[in-house]
């Protein structure tokens, strides 16, 4: 049982983290020279990912991590207190980012900017959360 909870944690959170890093590195730089399906395209694959990759994935990962922190620990330490806190602010982030930033993006620079720096933001909270994962499973 230990061992499904923690693939399926680490499956949710490969895709949460590898959505956002395909977005960044692949998405992104290519529509960054098509300005006239830049602001359109973008608009669609954020509310693919958004439903899947945020809404989906975060509250089942939220749900396989408050398990795993049982069934692996027996408990909660303070190391897990501090995952879930900072899991919270990726989060308010993801939300603020989704249903906010994102959605005025298409008609405002500003909001564009806002939008990619919330993203930027959230990838390197992201990837700090796995990084915790991977301490509090060795037990570090």
């Amino acid at each position: 049982m230990k061992e499904l909870f923690l693939f399926l944690h680490v499956v949710l959170a490969t895709f949460w983290v590898g959505g956002m890093l395909f977005l960044s590195l692949v998405v992104a730089p290519y529509l960054k020279d098509k300005p006239q399906i830049r602001n359109e395209a973008f608009q669609e694959v954020g509310k693919r990912f958004s439903l899947y990759g945020t809404f989906l994935s975060l509250l089942l990962l939220l749900i396989t991590g408050l398990v795993n922190a049982y069934l692996l620990h027996g408990g909660f330490r303070r190391s897990i207190y501090e995952k879930l806190f900072l899991f919270f602010i990726v989060v308010i982030v993801s939300l603020f980012h989704d249903l906010w930033a994102g959605k005025k993006a298409l008609y405002s620079e500003k909001h564009r900017k806002i939008a990619k720096w919330l993203g930027i933001i959230n990838l390197i909270l992201s990837l700090l959360l796995v990084y915790m994962g991977v301490r509090i499973r060795l037990g570090l």
